[in-house]
C-alpha cells in the first residue's frame, strides 16, 4: 500500500487538541492569563474584556514562570554529561574512556549546555519534545510543526510509523533545495505562483514513513547463478510451469523494512523523494503517552493559577469599594446646575467639592460604607499557594528557603532532596530524551565518518 499525503494530514489533525492546549499553556506562562472565553449571553468574548467591561483592572500574579524557573535552575545546578560507567558497558577501559570523551565533544559541538534548557521548557509547557539530527547536528523542532502516527502507544516511541514535521522556507531556499534543473525551476514557479504567502514564506511538509519491501532471491540451479531484487522483478522472469527450467530454478523471499523520506508542497503535490534509509532523522518524547495523550507538567498548576488571580482581583475590588462607599444624598440638596451623575463624579475624586443646599432639619449628604477587607480571601490565598508548592513540588526547601532558622545544614539537604522526588519522573524522562538524541546523533556522526573514509580510499 502506497503512501499518500492524506495520511500527512490526518496524523497533522490528530495533534490539534495538543497544539491548541500547548497555546494556552504558553499564553499562562508568559503573562497572558485572562484570555480564556467565557459566554455571556449569545456573546463569547475573553475574561480580560469581560472584567474590563465590568469597570475593573484583571489582575495577575504569574507565579507559574517563577516555578518554571525554579525547576529549570533544579536541572541545569544538576546538569552533566551523560557519560557511561564501567557497569553499564561491556566496553574496555580504553574504548570507555575514548567513548566517553567522544561523548563530551558532542555535547560541546551542540552546545548543549544552552541548548538543553531551552527543550527542558518546551518539555515542561507543552509536554513533547523533539528535534531532528542533520549532519550530526541537533535542531530543535516546535511542535507546532511536528507530527507522527504510532501503531501504538508505547511511550518510548519505538512503534511509530510515520513521522515529520512542517517547514516554511523563503523562495530563495525553496529554489535551492528543490531546484536542480531548468525543468526543476520552470515546475516549482508554477507551483507556488498563485500561493505567494503575505509574509513571503512557503509550506512545505518533510514526511518520513516506514516502508517494508519484499526482496527475492532467483537460485537458477542449472546455471549455477543467483539474482537479487524486488520480488515483482524476480517472479516476472520466473518461466511457466509448462516451460523448460521452471524446476531448477528456486525462489527464497524475505522483507527489509526502510525508511522512506518524501517532501511535498502545500497543495499536497510531490517534490522530492528522498533515498531509503534505515531510520528516520527525528527524536521525540511525549509525556505521560498514556492512551496517546499528552499532558504537560504546567497544565496540572493552571487551574491554581486562575484562582489566585480572581482572588486578588477580588481582594482588589473589595478595597476599591470598602475605601468609598454608597452616597446619600437627599434630592432636596442638590445644587442648582448639577445632576446626580455630576455629583458622583466629584465625588469619586480624592480632592472633589460638592456644594450643596444645606436647611434647618435636612440631613447631609451620608457615605455608607463598611470594612469587608476581611472576609478570608487573605487565608485562601496561602491554601492556592500551598496547593501550587505541593502539587508543582516546588517546595520552600527546593527554592532554597529555611523552613525555620534553626533547620541544621545536614536536615535541609535531607529535605531538599526529598523535595526533588516529586519532579524526578519528569527529569528523568528528559534525560532518557537526550540520551536518545545524543545516541543516534553520534550513531550518524560515525556513519558519515565511515562513509567519508570508504570514499577516500
Amino acid at each position: 500500500m502506497e503512501f499518500e499525503y492524506t495520511d500527512a494530514v490526518k496524523a497533522w489533525q490528530s495533534l490539534q487538541a495538543f497544539r491548541t492546549e500547548r497555546a494556552r499553556c504558553k499564553r499562562y506562562i508568559y503573562g497572558d492569563q485572562w484570555s480564556d472565553p467565557i459566554k455571556i449571553g449569545p456573546t463569547t468574548i475573553s475574561e480580560h474584556d469581560y472584567i474590563l467591561s465590568q469597570g475593573q483592572v484583571p489582575l495577575k500574579n504569574n507565579i507559574l514562570r517563577r516555578i518554571l524557573r525554579n525547576v529549570i535552575g533544579l536541572y541545569r545546578a544538576q546538569y552533566k554529561v551523560p557519560l557511561l560507567k564501567p557497569n553499564e558497558s561491556h566496553l574496555s577501559s580504553r574504548q570507555l574512556r575514548a567513548e566517553n570523551r567522544r561523548r563530551r565533544e558532542w555535547f560541546m559541538k551542540n552546545n548543549m549546555e544552552t541548548l538543553a534548557p531551552r527543550l527542558l521548557e518546551e518539555f515542561l509547557i507543552s509536554g513533547l519534545v523533539a528535534a531532528k539530527i542533520t549532519d550530526g547536528h541537533i535542531l530543535p523542532v516546535t511542535p507546532d510543526n511536528f507530527f507522527f502516527h504510532s501503531d501504538g502507544y508505547d511511550p518510548r516511541g519505538i512503534n511509530v510509523d510515520m513521522i515529520g514535521e512542517v517547514h516554511r522556507v523563503g523562495i530563495t531556499t525553496l529554489f535551492e533545495k528543490f531546484c536542480r534543473t531548468a525543468d526543476d525551476y520552470l515546475r516549482i514557479s508554477a507551483l507556488f505562483r498563485e500561493s505567494s504567502p503575505a509574509d513571503g514564506s512557503y509550506a512545505l511538509t518533510e514526511v518520513w514513513h516506514k516502508k517494508t519491501q519484499v526482496f527475492g532471491i532467483l537460485h537458477d540451479t542449472a546455471r549455477g547463478t543467483l539474482r537479487l531484487g524486488r520480488i515483482e522483478d524476480i517472479m516476472r522472469g520466473l518461466p511457466n510451469e509448462n516451460e523448460g527450467g521452471a524446476a531448477a530454478q528456486q525462489v527464497k523471499t524475505f522483507a527489509k523494512t526502510f525508511w522512506q523520506q518524501l517532501w511535498y508542497a502545500h497543495d499536497g503535490s510531490l517534490l522530492r523523494q528522498g533515498e531509503p534509509q534505515d531510520r528516520h532523522p527525528y527524536v521525540f518524547k511525549a509525556y505521560p503517552f498514556l492512551d496517546g495523550e499528552v499532558h504537560s507538567y504546567i497544565s496540572d498548576l493552571i487551574d491554581q493559577q486562575r484562582y489566585v488571580n480572581r482572588l486578588i482581583t477580588l481582594y482588589d475590588f473589595i478595597m476599591k469599594s470598602s475605601a468609598k462607599g454608597v452616597l446619600l444624598f437627599p434630592e432636596d440638596s442638590i445644587p442648582s446646575g448639577m445632576d446626580l451623575q455630576e455629583i458622583a463624579d466629584e465625588w469619586s475624586r480624592f480632592n472633589g467639592v460638592i456644594p450643596i443646599k444645606a436647611r434647618p432639619g435636612m440631613p447631609l449628604p451620608t457615605q455608607v460604607s463598611g470594612n469587608a477587607t476581611n472576609i478570608g480571601i487573605t487565608d485562601l490565598l496561602k491554601i492556592e499557594m500551598q496547593m501550587l508548592e505541593d502539587i508543582s513540588g516546588v517546595s520552600p526547601t527546593l527554592q532554597g528557603k529555611l523552613v525555620t532558622n534553626s533547620t541544621s545544614g545536614t536536615l535541609f539537604a535531607q529535605q531538599n532532596e526529598a523535595a526533588q522526588t516529586s519532579l524526578l519522573d519528569i527529569l528523568r524522562t528528559f534525560t532518557d530524551f537526550l540520551e536518545s538524541l545524543m545516541q543516534q546523533g553520534m550513531q550518524q556522526q560515525g556513519m558519515e565518518r565511515q562513509g567519508m573514509e570508504r570514499r577516500s580510499s
